[in-house]
């Protein structure tokens, strides 16, 4: 216990007296090495695991590529943990350059995992980076590596004695502060974006962010104890579960949300007051799937998934409802914007229409209007809205022929 208490008045010390007590605790040869290859192996199978079951679908968006190299960064981490660890615990002087090295990777990858952990955020609600915060990172990181360059010369950051030990410098600080502020600035873009979209959506933010806030706050207080990677490498887990859940509710070639996730949690739509619902309906998709045979209908589907996926954005949600029928969530009432939302589609499929090498053009009917949930259950609505699809789509065939895709 008194020793505990000691640590709470060496943390909350002055800064120099801070790193000079650390220090001294660093010398003490307490830290118990084979503790450290537990913990860092059981970071590295945990690591292998989501690898192992992400590897495949890595290449399939943005979201997916940067979950695997976050798993890549922490399981390299927890491995050079161990050997640094090793180096100093038992003086292997002759290597002191790897430990330098070493500890030079574990700095960096500080400033690696809090980028990434904003990114993946902002591809899993179909949030686009700001320029200012895509800034930010750029900045940020140069003044980082700066400051581990410099370390090389005036050790303000980390010192590597001539035993191969280590020790905290007085701004070590700023690299474990430049983690954290990520960490806040990916909570608050998940807030946000979840306020401005109103829907519901499956990403464990606070599971992925509490152990790692825990395992830094150990280590600030108890240097003999690596616990920093295997955190990440928890909360990484953590966050693979949730979007492994996510799935049920993901449509396999769209990649939007499927009819179950409208059944689950429409519920959740009474809180929202009034919003706009939409239908939408390929025109003419059956010709297709018969001249062209169902794999062009495939990518019909894709066409228009893409096309309402960067329309809609974080502004609410797309559901492949049942065949070639979607449905559109947006957070508004207003009917200025749902009809900005309708140009913007048809916008985007014209322009993907005229890059396209497909034999047919691809063009939608979209039928909406405002509901609020605690006035109209969802059948009933979905009744409704239906029926405004099919008047717009009788509308289009009144104009075009309804064999023929390609208007002359």
């Amino acid at each position: 216990m008194d020793y505990f208490i000691i640590r709470l008045f060496i943390f909350f010390s002055l800064p120099y007296r801070y790193v000079f007590s650390l220090c001294l605790f660093e010398c003490m040869d307490i830290k118990n090495i084979q503790e450290v290859y537990i913990v860092d192996l059981l970071g590295v199978m945990l690591m292998i695991g989501v690898l192992a079951s992400r590897y495949h679908g890595s290449s399939r968006n943005r979201c997916n590529r940067y979950l695997f190299w976050l798993s890549v960064v922490i399981t390299i981490s927890c491995i050079t943990d161990t050997i640094v660890n090793s180096l100093g615990v038992y003086e292997i002087t002759a290597y002191r350059f790897v430990a330098y090295i070493g500890y030079f990777w574990l700095y960096f990858s500080m400033m690696i995992i809090g980028p990434l952990w904003v990114l993946i955020i902002e591809q899993h609600i179909n949030q686009n980076p700001s320029k200012l915060l895509k800034s930010l990172i750029n900045y940020i990181s140069l003044i980082g590596v700066a400051g581990l360059v410099i370390n090389l010369f005036i050790p303000v950051i980390f010192i590597i004695d001539s035993s191969c030990k280590y020790y905290r410098g007085q701004y070590f600080w700023l690299y474990i502060g430049y983690a954290l502020f990520f960490f806040f600035i990916g909570i608050l873009v998940y807030v946000r974006g979840i306020r401005h979209s109103g829907f519901k959506t499956f990403f464990p933010v606070f599971q992925f962010f509490f152990p790692i806030i825990i395992s830094l706050v150990l280590q600030l207080l108890f240097t003999e104890i690596s616990i920093i990677w295997s955190g990440c490498a928890v909360s990484v887990v953590l966050m693979f579960i949730n979007l492994q859940n996510e799935n049920i509710c993901i449509d396999k070639l769209t990649g939007l949300y499927n009819r179950y996730y409208l059944d689950r949690f429409s519920h959740c739509f009474e809180k929202l007051g009034s919003f706009c619902f939409m239908m939408m309906d390929i025109n003419g998709f059956k010709h297709i799937n018969d001249k062209y045979g169902h794999s062009e209908g495939d990518n019909a589907l894709l066409m228009v998934a893409d096309a309402v996926r960067t329309c809609v954005g974080s502004s609410g949600s797309v559901i492949r409802y049942s065949g070639d029928e979607f449905i559109i969530l947006l957070n508004t009432s207003e009917s200025v914007v749902a009809d900005k939302c309708i140009e913007g589609i048809n916008k985007n499929l014209e322009n993907a229409n005229k890059f396209s090498k497909h034999p047919y053009d691809v063009s939608v009917s979209i039928g909406y209007d405002f509901f609020d949930m605690k006035q109209i259950e969802l059948d009933k609505l979905l009744e409704v809205i239906e029926g405004k699809m099919h008047e717009e789509k009788r509308k289009y065939y009144m104009a075009h022929d309804r064999r023929k895709n390609r208007v002359e």
